[in-house]
């Protein structure tokens, strides 16, 4: 049962990455790091231009699916947490009619109507609501749900982001569709121009080594590597991360992370684990109290959702990060 639950945990975190919300334990590889969308050509084309296109117009979404949009969409549902994030910060906020049950950010998806994701959704309920497009995670998406869709004549656009350049892709992805390239253009500048901007803040500083926990140890570690933004996000702080030697999302021993020996201890904290104080739970396991960042005071919990939605929070997250690592 142990097992399950831990499998369960880390790939919550990664499925929270996107917001997909589907319960199903996926296969031992984990998803997060490996496919990745090629930007369609008009994307690569209109990266750093004019991205505001006359209608209609054509896109490539992540699963290589060219959807043609008449005019801009006026109702919009958003089964992405991180694609409502973008949606928000085009100002496109009043087109969204439904989001996911897991979208919590900003603070007006309160007054959005929340609908089921993955195995639980209904399509029938979601075809009543007649939305222009639907935005929907790779990860959640259903093949045949996406048929009964397009079936009915709704624009499905199907989104994936495991890095940074990804990320940028699906902004301007998303703004061509919504006739706002200009302003995801502008997005993606800010973003770019901000991570530029703390990497020469840290230059310089001491390197740190860190830690980032996804699933506890009663459930089995799991940590995350090479091709995750999070992995990329630590690399534009200037810190060490001490599993950038592991692909992906991946489980790791605790053996490994006591001979480690970490500077810092990053966790976020999950209703799944039951856990109600992460960063006491991990000062006070047996064999820890030796590890530095125990010593020191120096296991730090960081906003979930902000550090694992491949959004615009992305750079707020880096600049917690800074804090967390340098206290600045």
């Amino acid at each position: 049962m142990k097992k399950i639950i831990s499998l369960f945990l880390a790939f919550a975190v990664i499925f929270m990455i996107s917001g997909c919300g589907n319960t199903g334990v996926p296969d031992n590889t984990p998803p997060a790091g490996t496919t990745s969308a090629a930007p369609s050509p008009q994307q690569s084309k209109t990266a750093g231009q004019d991205q505001t296109k006359a209608f209609p117009v054509t896109v490539s979404d992540s699963r290589d699916a060219e959807v043609t949009f008449e005019k801009s969409p006026e109702k919009v549902i958003s089964l992405m947490p991180s694609d409502t994030e973008i949606l928000y910060a085009l100002g496109l906020g009043d087109k969204i009619i439904a989001v996911s049950q897991y979208c919590n950010y900003p603070e007006d998806t309160r007054n959005k109507r929340k609908l089921p994701t993955g195995e639980q959704l209904d399509i029938e309920a979601l075809i009543g609501l007649q939305p222009d497009v639907v935005f929907i995670g790779k990860m959640s998406a259903v093949e045949d749900q996406i048929n009964q869709l397009e079936e009915a004549g709704i624009k499905v656009i199907v989104t994936e982001a495991n890095k940074l350049d990804e990320t940028y892709e699906i902004i301007r992805l998303m703004g061509i569709v919504m006739g706002r390239g200009n302003e995801a253009e502008n997005i993606v500048k800010t973003m770019q121009e901000s991570f530029d901007e703390i990497r020469e803040q840290v230059k310089g500083k001491t390197p740190k080594t860190v830690y980032v926990e996804v699933s506890p140890l009663q459930y089995g570690l799991w940590s995350c590597g090479e091709n995750t933004f999070v992995q990329e996000l630590i690399d534009i702080i200037g810190a060490k991360n001490t599993f950038d030697d592991v692909e992906g999302w991946a489980a790791v021993s605790e053996e490994q992370v006591l001979e480690r020996d970490p500077d810092i201890i990053l966790t976020t904290a999950s209703p799944l684990t039951g856990i109600e104080d992460p960063v006491g739970e991990i000062s006070s396991r047996p064999n820890w109290s030796d590890l530095k960042a125990v010593r020191n005071k120096r296991v730090i919990m960081l906003d979930n959702d902000m550090i694992t939605r491949p959004g615009p929070r992305l750079l707020d997250a880096a600049k917690e990060l800074v804090k967390a690592v340098y206290g600045e």
